[in-house]
């Protein structure tokens, strides 16, 4: 394993992937699981290399190198790790991923590649075309006493009856084309796909009138049709019912003309959508992060077979959104509001049981009922596809409807939507990103997974919305920060006055004890980054806990420092034990870590267990990974029996501490101190401060040993009424 040896290795082993995981069809989300366990114990097995943990032991390859010489292979590049700044180094780790994904992406759009038919098509052959009927539509809830309406099918046949039934739309023997809401959905969470009752509903009024029904949808990169029909149980549904299910990727793509005065020109469509004699919209009601909401307009954008859906967002979203609406105007829409998706949308949505069926001729009116159903007061002004369909004709968004003419709900213009200049932000992002040449199939692929696969992995399906609210929290707090009261002013300046004690202290150890001559830059901008993040979480944290934190800290690491270093575990360059700048800095990272943890701990937030045995899952797993590599790396021969009653009462700590913290807290103050306390320590190593007894860069103990010194000093506190995971202001 090396820098140049691992990329390929890597892609080939995602185009392998690919061609195993179809073979042995082996379920998506095992082929990520095992995709990522492979580029886990690449980054392990190099990172041990590149710090010389490991001894380079591959025949032929390694010809005498250390690790990290065969790492860069500098018998060939002449370079080694000290030419290296550790920041491109993680760089190069960071790219791993990367690897293995471009290769399952190759194989994947390779595999999709088909030939195209050259047959182009214009606005005059879409057989389901039509003059722009008179505005109608009907909004129906159920239960409603008043008319007589008590489940869902009679609240989709009501609203369908309103615009004077089916057969006004459907004439006997018609190819009715169904565009519901399938791959744009995770199968676990109500709300993000249409239901299959909704659906059948509509089936059988079509089937009524005399026409054809079938219902289709298109691929999306990872998001595939049939994969997730199955998933949501439509095959098995279709089956029963009788009718015919279309992944609209699979059927004969044609050319479609949409003008030169269209961003998209020409662009590959699928032929069943000409063909159609009538299409019907019926999508889920839900938000979406960058146009604000998915409902008839959104729907129809799924239509388009290609694949590579980021040319979409690179030509604007909404634009493409007015086009192919334009040209394939849907001749009915129907809502499905049985369930909602509110929040994160559109594959992260909380479900809300809103019971609510939208219909009308009109796409456009259509949405603008349902946007203000869920809260947005003037759809033309705060949503752009429909001020873009309003404003050239398409329809008319600036209905107005009378909520209070139907049943009360107390969702009713109170949904929890996208943060309109959070929408903005991420919108103008993506379209920065896909300027980059190559980006689109990354962006693909990317965001398939980020936000449809993390919204199913049991461990991290709240990822994406955990991750997203802490984003979101901070793009607000810095749009609209509330003035502090005279209690939290005065809370702020003691705090801060506490972090800069700590702070001239640990400076002016690392000045006098030498520390400053030595370092690297790389480790002097952590340290004074420790400070900053120690600064900003510290005026947000309750005094007490604040000082209880601070005084437990300098306990663990002079107790830490003294006996480990009187081991002969590691040294300091001025060959003293325990410095000040150690002594005094150990706070301020720990005060980092808490700091970090208290948001991280919103991506852990599935967890809703309560079980003592499972909070200390963490803990256990920490304990055995330190007590292994404690002995595998040779450092438990040097433990002396203080060193050794030492970390016992750590762990005892640590376990006494997590047995009273959620699991979400636990896992991600692991996660927090192994990453933050374990590049401090490598990266002191490699700027020369401090030295291991055994030569190498850093022990893997040491980064699991962060873990027990903090979680030592929260027991501490914790052992005083302090609870540190209590110690945010919020």
């Amino acid at each position: 394993m090396s820098f140049l040896l691992d990329p390929p290795a890597l892609f080939v082993l995602g185009v392998a992937l690919y061609l195993a995981g179809n073979r042995l069809r082996i379920e998506r989300l095992a082929k990520i699981i095992i995709g990522l366990l492979i580029v886990f114990a690449f980054i392990f097995f190099s990172l041990l290399l590149y710090t010389d943990t490991f001894r380079c032991v591959f025949p032929v390859l390694c010809n005498g190198m250390s690790g990290s010489e065969f790492m860069f292979h500098s018998d060939i590049t002449g370079i080694y790790k000290k030419d290296v700044p550790l920041l491109v180094v993680l760089f190069l780790f960071a790219l791993y991923p990367l690897w293995i994904y471009f290769g399952y992406a190759s194989a994947l759009m390779f595999s999709k590649r088909r030939r195209f038919s050259k047959e182009m098509y214009s606005y005059k052959d879409v057989k389901s075309r039509r003059t722009n009927p008179e505005l109608k539509y009907s909004v129906v809830r159920y239960p409603d006493t008043g008319r007589g309406i008590s489940d869902p099918e009679q609240a989709v046949r009501a609203a369908v009856e309103a615009l004077s039934g089916m057969k006004s739309f459907v004439k006997p023997g018609d190819k009715v084309m169904i565009k519901v809401n399938i791959c744009g959905g995770v199968p676990e969470l109500a709300g993000t796909y249409t239901t299959r009752e909704v659906a059948g509903y509509v089936v059988d009024m079509v089937r009524e009138a005399g026409g054809e029904p079938f219902l289709c949808d298109a691929d999306m990169v990872w998001t595939k049709f049939w994969s997730n029909a199955k998933d949501e149980g439509w095959i098995e549904w279709a089956a029963q019912k009788g009718v015919k299910l279309v992944n609209l990727s699979d059927t004969r793509i044609v050319n479609f003309d949409f003008g030169e005065e269209s961003l998209l020109h020409r662009e590959r469509v699928s032929k069943e959508i000409v063909n159609a004699d009538v299409i019907i919209s019926v999508p889920a009601m839900k938000t979406h992060l960058m146009t604000s909401v998915t409902l008839g307009m959104k729907n129809m954008y799924g239509t388009f077979p290609e694949i590579d859906k980021a040319k979409y967002h690179k030509l604007g979203i909404d634009e493409v959104i007015y086009w192919v609406n334009y040209a394939f105007t849907p001749n009915l829409t129907i809502i499905d509001g049985t369930i909602g998706g509110e929040t994160v949308g559109p594959l992260s949505c909380e479900p809300v049981d809103f019971r609510t069926i939208i219909a009308s001729n009109s796409v456009v009116a259509a949405d603008a009922i349902a946007s203000q159903l869920m809260g947005y007061s003037d759809p033309v002004k705060e949503i752009d596809h429909l001020r873009l369909a309003h404003e050239r004709g398409l329809g008319d968004a600036s209905v107005k409807f009378d909520i209070s003419s139907i049943p009360p709900h107390i969702s009713d213009g109170k949904w929890t939507l996208p943060d309109p200049e959070v929408a903005k932000l991420y919108v103008k992002s993506t379209h920065m990103l896909l300027q980059i040449p190559g980006w689109n199939t990354f962006f693909n692929m990317g965001s398939d997974v980020f936000l449809f696969d993390a919204s199913r992995l049991p461990l991290i399906k709240y990822f994406t919305p955990g991750f997203l609210s802490i984003l979101n929290d901070v793009i607000k707090w810095t749009m609209d920060r509330k003035p502090d009261t005279p209690q939290s002013k005065k809370r702020k300046r003691i705090n801060l006055m506490v972090v800069i004690v700590l702070a001239v202290l640990s400076l002016f150890g690392f000045i006098s004890e030498g520390f400053i001559s030595s370092s690297s830059l790389e480790f002097s901008l952590g340290f004074l980054a420790a400070i900053v993040l120690g600064a900003l979480f510290a005026r947000r944290m309750k005094t007490r806990h604040l000082v209880s934190i601070f005084l437990a800290s300098i306990l663990v690491s002079f107790i830490v420092e003294r006996y480990a270093v009187l081991a002969g575990m590691w040294r300091y360059i001025d060959g003293g034990a325990p410095p000040l700048f150690a002594l005094f800095s150990t706070p301020l990272f720990i005060i980092a870590i808490l700091g970090i943890t208290s948001y991280l701990q919103h991506v852990f937030a599935f967890v809703n267990l309560k079980g003592k045995r499972l909070r200390i899952f963490p803990a256990v797993l920490v304990l055995l990974a330190f007590a292994i590599f404690m002995v595998f790396e040779g450092y438990s021969a040097l433990a002396t029996p203080q060193v050794v009653a030492m970390y016992v009462a750590f762990a005892v700590l640590g376990m006494f501490y997590n047995n009273r913290q959620g699991l979400e807290w636990n896992f991600a103050f692991v996660i927090v101190a192994v990453v933050l306390g374990g590049s401090m320590e490598l990266l002191g190593a490699v700027s020369g401060l401090w030295s291991y007894a055994f030569g190498e860069g850093m022990p893997v103990f040491i980064s699991f040993a962060w873990v027990l010194n903090a979680w030592a000093a929260c027991g501490i506190a914790q052992v005083f009424g302090a609870n540190m995971r209590d110690a945010v202001v919020r």
